[in-house]
């Protein structure tokens, strides 16, 4: 057994590695808004300005501050969810308003202040809050399954009945079509395809991965991976396509590392934004950073910015457009992404959708913020309970779409729209026998048994 002293430095040395990566990945957000971004995007009020030393200096101390403060290894699933918004929302939300001109510096300098306080009460209250048994017990597997099975054909019939399904891939940046096409069938046919879909490939078809790939049944498996095809055929949404070797790999790395760094994701967001620019760099196009490093990390620091902006000195929603509607009227003509998508990008056909930071703000101020910071924190309560007796490979691999739209999405609309409810009630449903590798029916001895609720430095 390890010394506690040896212990104690080889996670000191790890922690200081890893905060050597975070001012890597800085450097590369800085890079790309400024190098690759900018020069093209500028017409789209995405414009270059020297950072403040200042307030700048601030917001990499503000990181700093939350990283050392985040969970080291991943034990429960909220560890999972925190470190993805903790990189893909907080970290960009945090540095890029710093150099894309959208906010004054002392406006950009105060949203930083109640974006690194919101996060880091995040972090507090998920962790001292408490433990919500949430397990349904006595689910067959097998029986779960087959209903999974069942539910995945009606979904496809549903989608045959209502949409013209097809089983092609269309480029990632030829997506915008679809997408219209798609809003055009669900005002047609009503919000049940939109929920159904979701369902689908949020939740379902990543659970088929998983399960297939860590009982080795390969039918599931294949269900899974290519019941995303059809999905993102119809939709366009690039993030159900994306999300199989995603998942594949979150359940490999868990199934060999049952309580992995929770730096391991920072790393891989390093080496995907490298991977993109070197791509790129030989093909003489911006298409890979353009998806990988643009849209999926630069965005969301630039879209919370802009909902302070265009929100600011006009009325706030105030949800009006969403779960209030019925007690209260909405105060502008265009929807507050589409709002913020003509202010902003001068395009109103483009949908400037933000996290809980951005969208808390266009809808009560900065007390929305916290307003969908602490539905978030009762949320992460719920996913612990619901998946406290399973391994965090799985449960991360259910909740990793539901989470990545946390990185786009109000907290609110990711319930339902995106699947996150329906994610927690999947969880809880599952058995917690079985994900060694060898089903119920015989075969080894888990090499791992699964780690309680306990978060160690």
């Amino acid at each position: 057994m390890p010394e506690p002293q040896a212990t104690n430095l080889r996670t000191v040395i790890s922690r200081c590695l890893t905060l050597a990566l975070i001012g890597g990945y800085a450097s590369l957000l800085h890079h790309v808004y400024r190098e690759e971004v900018s020069p093209l995007f500028g017409y789209m009020n995405l414009v270059y300005r020297t950072p403040s030393p200042w307030a700048y200096g601030v917001a990499l101390a503000l990181v700093a501050l939350i990283f050392f403060l985040m969970p080291h290894r991943l034990v429960r699933p909220s560890d999972f969810v925190l470190w993805v918004m903790f990189v893909m929302v907080a970290i960009p939300s945090l540095l890029v308003p710093q150099y894309a001109d959208v906010l004054p510096v002392d406006r950009t300098l105060e949203l930083t202040l109640v974006v690194a306080a919101t996060f880091l009460a995040i972090q507090v209250a998920v962790r001292a809050g408490p433990r919500i048994p949430l397990r349904v017990d006595r689910v067959d597997a097998d029986l779960l399954r087959l209903a999974l099975i069942t539910a995945s054909a009606l979904v496809y019939l549903y989608m045959a009945l209502t949409a013209t399904l097809e089983f092609r891939l269309v480029a990632l940046t030829s997506v915008y079509e679809l997408r219209a096409e798609y809003d055009d069938r669900i005002a047609t046919n009503g919000p049940l395809l939109a929920y159904l879909v979701r369902l689908q490939g949020n939740v379902i078809n990543p659970l088929l991965i998983a399960w297939g790939l860590t009982r080795r049944r390969w039918g599931l498996l294949a269900l899974g991976v290519l019941g995303q095809v059809p999905i993102f055929s119809v939709t366009g949404y690039k993030l159900t396509l994306l999300s199989a070797p995603v998942i594949v790999l979150i359940v490999l790395i868990f199934r060999y590392r049952p309580r992995p760094l929770g730096a391991g994701l920072l790393y891989g967001v390093v080496v995907t934004i490298l991977v993109s620019l070197a791509l790129d760099r030989m093909a003489d196009t911006i298409v890979y950073t353009q998806v990988f490093a643009h849209r999926l990390l630069i965005a969301p620091g630039v879209l919370t910015a802009a909902h302070v902006m265009v929100f600011e000195h006009i009325d706030k929603a105030q949800w009006s457009h969403a779960f209030l509607s019925p007690f209260l009227d909405y105060p502008h003509d265009l929807l507050p992404d589409h709002l913020v998508g003509a202010v902003m990008y001068g395009m109103p056909e483009v949908t400037g959708n933000a996290s809980l930071f951005g969208d808390g703000y266009s809808n009560l101020g900065y007390p929305g913020i916290f307003i969908e910071a602490a539905v978030l924190v009762v949320l992460l309560w719920l996913v612990d309970g619901a998946a406290s007796h399973l391994p965090i490979g799985i449960s991360g691999a259910v909740l990793l779409v539901p989470t990545l739209a946390l990185v786009n999405s109000s907290v609110f609309t990711t319930i339902l729209s995106h699947g996150l409810l329906y994610a927690i009630v999947v969880l809880a449903c599952l058995p917690a026998e079985g994900w060694d590798g060898r089903d119920r029916r015989g075969g080894r001895r888990p090499r791992h048994r699964h780690v309680p609720e306990r978060n160690h430095a």
